[in-house]
């Protein structure tokens, strides 16, 4: 959507404009047009007002990713001119990254100067409607130190001064929008992108299925019952497990792991450095192996995360900054090789588009060597929020490189408390997709701690009733999105919570609506169970959700049993089940 961007540091062949821009700094670009004072706006996910800031009064300080702007009128399709003053703060010797977003969707971006205000100009193709109009902040990072845990050497922020947009020649400037009328559509939208979902998970998520019964001669029996029941989604629905054998009674700890498994086929095991290893060369396997040995006996699939991170809670206690590599490669070596065969799944560096203490590129390459048969995650945050360019060109990079990694693992509850346009969602994972690997949502935390909901055509707070609603209609689709693999709930009691209200279940582990809502959605509606007769040839055929599937077939007094996986290509033939009757 982005047809062009200037600074006033622009070439000196920048556009008349622009040199307009310079003579009118700190003041109204267009004679007409519509101008949102950052401070005043209506939407403001993250930040504070501009301090210190001579000319500036009106503006905000966006020192989280997040967004600030307002609903705004467009009175025709076509291309607007933004102008937005704007100024930041440096880390890591690169300034705050900017984009304008309608309707949560980046219409343009641009890099901006840490030396001072400028004005940076845009022609952005927009329709006609009441839009939701931000500038949002992309590339936010805080350079720990490492001499004074909690403190940061430096914070990069982007400064909003001021927001101007005119209209092309011919057409009403926009105006300031109606909430009420941009709810309405918003919500059309959403009813729209739901029952697209339902449609692909029909598509993406079913297979088809034939049973051929025969005799102890190898003649086909016709007439044999069939009765077919899925025993466990190929798909993987999960949770961390960070909870384990963490309460104080043997009897809390009993229902963690029944409600865990009740729900749950996918376990995120936690590896992070700093708690991990507290003494060097003394990592907490004992805890680990209980963990792993428990989930392979309920049949459930494991993660780990993360070996390493650039942050605080990647850097052990006995280390002054980030370990040197070889010691890196030593960890991340040492525990792949000892739970190889058990966990499958690994997100080996954490959040690496924004805090690249640690990059991708060997570490990935020592994982591949100490498991080959690994499937590698590269995992971060804000995606759902503004797409996180950064993450994508940092994908598409590795992937050109050569990095071997297999999945994308998207966080979903970046910035908190937004409660993402499912429009918007389906947008962006179709995106991410588009890079070839398969996808994962890996942390998503609605919560009930009656905080604001933000983002959205639905108001109000997170309360129990928002958390169910929400949670459920994000899982539908994400469920339909064909590259997708798995979801992840970040923290299943609000015992620990790292979000207060963030918990499927309460601190007293009763289940929540949300709990078990999504419990019959998963093993109820997604789940399939059959019954029938076989043919003149012997067969049956059914389709259902992939995954592993037990096969009953009775016949003259007889029963065999026998289990199978549908899966394979989405497009391909029927998954065949032979099934022999003594």
């Amino acid at each position: 959507m982005v047809s062009s961007c200037w600074s006033r540091n622009a070439s000196s062949s920048r556009p008349l404009l622009v040199a307009i821009l310079v003579l009118l700094a700190g003041r109204s670009v267009f004679a007409e047009g519509l101008i949102i004072v950052p401070a005043d706006a209506s939407i403001k996910t993250a930040g504070g007002k501009l301090a210190g800031q001579e000319g500036q009064e009106g503006g905000w300080n966006l020192w989280s990713n997040g967004e600030v702007g307002n609903l705004v009128n467009f009175a025709a399709d076509g291309k607007y001119k933004v102008v937005v003053r704007a100024g930041g703060t440096p880390a890591r010797g690169a300034g705050p990254a900017m984009a304008i977003l309608v309707d949560g969707r980046q219409a343009a971006t641009a890099p901006v100067n840490t030396k001072g205000f400028d004005d940076y100009v845009f022609d952005v193709n927009i329709a006609a409607g009441t839009r939701r109009f931000t500038v949002a902040f992309l590339n936010d990072i805080v350079v720990p130190d490492p001499k004074n845990p909690g403190s940061w050497l430096e914070d990069r922020n982007l400064f909003v001064g001021r927001v101007e947009i005119a209209a092309p020649a011919g057409a009403k400037d926009p105006t300031l929008g109606n909430f009420a009328d941009w709810a309405k559509e918003a919500a059309i939208r959403e009813e729209k992108t739901l029952a697209e979902a339902a449609k692909q998970i029909e598509q993406n998520r079913k297979g088809d299925a034939v049973v051929r019964v025969v005799g102890s001669d190898g003649k086909p029996l016709a007439n044999a019952t069939v009765a077919v029941d899925l025993l466990r989604h190929e798909f993987l629905f999960g949770c961390n497990i960070f909870g384990f054998d963490r309460f104080k009674t043997p009897a809390q700890n009993k229902l963690y792991k029944q409600r865990f498994a009740e729900l749950f086929n996918f376990a995120t095991v936690g590896f992070y450095w700093r708690w991990y290893e507290p003494k060097p060369g003394e990592p907490d396997y004992p805890y680990t192996d209980k963990v792993v040995a428990w989930c392979q006996a309920h049949d459930i699939r494991m993660k780990g995360h993360p070996l390493l991170w650039g942050t605080e809670a990647g850097i052990p206690t006995w280390s002054r900054g980030q370990p040197a590599p070889e010691f890196q490669r030593q960890r991340v070596t040492e525990i792949m090789q000892r739970y190889s065969g058990k966990i499958t799944f690994w997100e080996v560096v954490n959040e690496p588009a924004h805090d690249n203490g640690v990059t991708i590129d060997q570490p990935y390459r020592w994982a591949r060597q100490a498991d080959p048969n690994a499937q590698l995650i590269v995992n971060d945050y804000q995606v759902l929020g503004d797409g996180c360019p950064q993450f994508f060109d940092l994908l598409t990079k590795a992937k050109a490189q050569g990095v071997p990694f297999d999945g994308i693992g998207i966080q979903a509850h970046e910035p908190v408390g937004m409660r993402f346009e499912l429009d918007n969602v389906k947008k962006i994972l179709d995106r991410y997709a588009a890079l070839g690997k398969v996808l994962y949502i890996t942390e998503f935390t609605p919560t009930s701690g009656g905080q604001p909901i933000v983002g959205s055509h639905v108001t109000g707070k997170w309360d129990e009733k928002a958390q169910e609603d929400w949670a459920v209609k994000f899982y539908r689709v994400c469920f339909a999105q064909a590259a997708m693999r798995g979801i992840t709930w970040w923290d299943l009691c609000e015992e620990g919570s790292w979000q207060p209200g963030g918990g499927l279940l309460r601190k007293d582990l009763s289940p929540k609506p949300v709990y078990e809502s999504l419990k019959k959605l998963i093993h109820q509606e997604w789940h399939t169970k059959a019954q029938g007769q076989t043919d003149a040839d012997g067969k049956f055929a059914f389709r259902g959700f992939r995954g592993r599937y037990e096969v009953a077939v009775t016949a003259a007094d007889k029963t065999a049993k026998v289990q199978f996986d549908l899966s394979g290509d989405r497009q391909g033939p029927a998954t065949s089940c032979a099934v022999t009757l003594p």
